[in-house]
């Protein structure tokens, strides 16, 4: 709840923060790597998989913005003393963006805020837990806008999920900007 808090009052500072700012709204996907690492005693888990995203960024100036989104982080799955385990996960997150420009069409940016998940773990086909959570969520990346209206991203995300040791996803998309 702490994460949330602290959420809401950092886009509430966006919102007063930019009046009169060029305003714009982009839509996206973007496809990647996901790793999620765990050290339980009885289960040592770190596993890849393909996930993806969509997202939703409203840039209330050149520099700042907030963006919302679905992420999927895939199923990945692992292999430890003859149990095959999964954890099938996936989340909304809401962040606040800070962006730099660096040439016409070239912005670099940085985001903070938080992610509400839910996974699965299923060991050898069964499900043996359920959880979920709002924890703190980081990224960063580039983008470049090839048009007025396409762009290309590529960016890190990281996910200070609690009941994992590790939860990160690189990926690489396109944005409409409307």
């Amino acid at each position: 709840m702490k994460n949330f808090t602290v959420a809401l009052f950092g886009l509430a500072t966006l919102f007063t923060a930019t009046a009169n700012a060029d305003e714009a709204l982009t839509l996206g996907a973007s496809i990647g790597y996901v790793n999620i690492e765990n050290d339980d005693p009885g289960f040592n888990f770190d596993a890849n998989d393909t996930g993806y995203k969509l997202f939703a960024n409203y840039e209330f100036s050149s520099r700042l913005a907030i963006e919302g989104g679905y992420i999927d982080f895939g199923k990945p799955t692992d292999s430890f003393q003859g149990l095959s385990g999964q954890i099938d996960a996936s989340g909304w997150n809401l962040y606040g963006v800070g962006n730099l420009p660096l040439s016409d069409g070239v912005d670099l940016f940085a985001k903070a805020g938080i992610v509400n998940w839910n996974a699965d773990s299923i060991i050898d086909g069964v499900q043996v837990d359920n959880a979920d959570g709002n924890d703190l969520a980081l990224g960063f990346g580039a983008r470049w806008k090839a048009t007025e209206s396409l762009g290309i991203r590529a960016e890190a995300d990281w996910f200070d999920i609690d009941e994992a040791d590790s939860v990160w996803m690189a990926s690489i998309g396109f944005e409409l900007r409307f």
